[in-house]
């Protein structure tokens, strides 16, 4: 007599247990959240492109001689979500360009637990150079991964959403969503045109009692953990050490940053998701917070410092 496979266990009734589809389970931020939403006694729906579980395949069979330890630190691995997890885990295939690969991860969520609550989008990838050393395919598949994945995301989960009554859709952008940073115009204009639809998508899906959630982690976590691709000036002009791009080239070349930093987000990501109300737009970090308030000092001094020709628009031409 064979064995029968172990079904999953159902979710608990406990209101603070939750069911998570995870975009990018094994980006750096994803796998992070994703091991911390397990050891709480959360549900955890993996999505892992096709490569990363070939990469994984590879990688079991040629150290199935158990040599290797069951470790945080061994590196990403889909096996230890699975170790830690158990049945409370489930790998998927998942590119978010694909819809039909959206579609059928989020089947596969409602088939085994019946519900999704938390649907976190954070699969990205950064093209960094200035605009005229940029390709014009670098642009499009900026938009494709940070702004088209993330929407065909979103519109595949809605039907299972509105029919739950309820959910939360947490997609992680950056600082590079509320301003502009030189060096980083593409990725920049794909966060900007992710954080627009979702404050657009807020409204149209509250009625429906599902909330969506911007979350701002600083560049540490959104572009130096993400694949980066680095794109160096070979213009003069561009060159010169006082040039902001130069001083952005710096930055990205530093060496991952502190580990703090990392945790505070998945701290912030875990906390909102477990909110009854929680915030449209959230920023990591002091830093963070500093730049922001910086910004919208400057828009306000401008918006006062025009405001006489701004209103010049409202006076009826005779």
């Amino acid at each position: 007599m064979t064995d029968q496979p172990q079904q999953p266990q159902q979710p608990d009734a406990r209101p603070e247990t939750r069911v998570w589809l995870i975009s990018s389970a094994f980006g750096s931020l994803g796998y992070a959240v994703a091991q911390e939403a397990l050891k709480l006694g959360d549900y955890v729906v993996a999505g892992c492109k096709r490569e990363e579980i070939e990469l994984e395949r590879r990688t079991s069979a040629a150290q199935d001689d158990g040599s290797r330890e069951d470790s945080e630190d061994e590196g990403r691995s889909i096996q230890y979500l699975k170790r830690i997890g158990g049945d409370s885990c489930i790998i998927v295939e998942l590119d978010t360009r694909n819809v039909s690969l959206c579609q059928s991860a989020l089947a596969e969520a409602i088939n085994v637990w019946g519900r999704i609550d938390v649907i976190l989008n954070c699969d990205s990838k950064t093209y960094a150079g200035t605009l005229e050393e940029l390709n014009p395919t670098h642009i499009l598949d900026q938009f494709e991964s940070n702004f088209f994945g993330p929407i065909n995301m979103m519109k595949s989960a809605l039907p299972f959403l509105r029919k739950q009554r309820g959910g939360h859709i947490v997609n992680v952008t950056g600082l590079t969503g509320h301003m502009g940073t030189p060096g980083l115009s593409a990725r920049c204009a794909s966060d900007h045109a992710l954080e627009g639809f979702t404050d657009a998508l807020a409204y149209e899906i509250a009625p429906f009692n599902i909330k969506v959630s911007i979350v701002q982690p600083p560049l540490e976590v959104n572009v130096l953990l993400s694949p980066l691709h680095l794109q160096p000036s070979a213009q003069q002009a561009y060159n010169d050490p006082t040039h902001p791009f130069r001083n952005m080239t710096n930055i990205l070349s530093l060496s991952p940053p502190p580990e703090h930093i990392m945790s505070e987000t998945v701290s912030i990501i875990l906390h909102i998701a477990a909110l009854e109300n929680p915030p449209g737009r959230i920023v990591v970090g002091n830093e963070g917070i500093e730049q922001v308030k910086d910004r919208v000092k400057t828009v306000s001094e401008e918006l006062e410092e025009f405001l006489e020709a701004s209103l010049g628009a409202d006076i009826p031409k005779e």
